[in-house]
């Protein structure tokens, strides 16, 4: 059976904390890795918050050993992941996503878009892929 958690967020800074906290919780209930999905659900609220700058929610589901995060913000202009010179302080999020996710994607909504991550229940050993 399927489990699902949602909340909304406001577009400050300060929910990007909250966004993780209520991702760990609902992990930690769901006995799943909170590591990977709090870190997931960081970096999409973070772009939500940095270039959506909208409201937004958190939809969690977890469906047998899959966690799905889908962050949904009412902007819709799409991610583009880019590439990040070593020395920078920021711009990794989607990179981040990627590596710890099996799958993600973007798919447009009326009036916003929807950022989601498929993650493993359990924790991952291996964080970075090859190339």
């Amino acid at each position: 059976m399927a489990r699902r958690a949602s909340r909304e967020f406001t577009p400050e800074p300060g929910e990007v904390g909250a966004a993780r906290r209520f991702a760990r919780t609902v992990a930690g209930e769901w006995s799943v890795d909170a590591d990977g999905v709090e870190l997931v659900v960081g970096e999409l609220a973070a772009n939500a918050v940095l270039h959506a700058r909208s409201s937004y929610s958190v939809t969690l589901c977890r469906d047998g050993d899959w966690v799905l995060v889908e962050v949904a913000d009412h902007n819709a202009r799409l991610p583009i992941p880019a590439t990040v010179p070593a020395q920078a302080l920021s711009g990794r999020g989607l990179t981040i996503v990627d590596r710890l996710a099996r799958t993600w994607g973007v798919r447009p909504e009326s009036g916003g878009k929807v950022v989601w991550a498929e993650l493993p229940a359990s924790p991952v050993r291996r964080l970075w892929r090859a190339g």
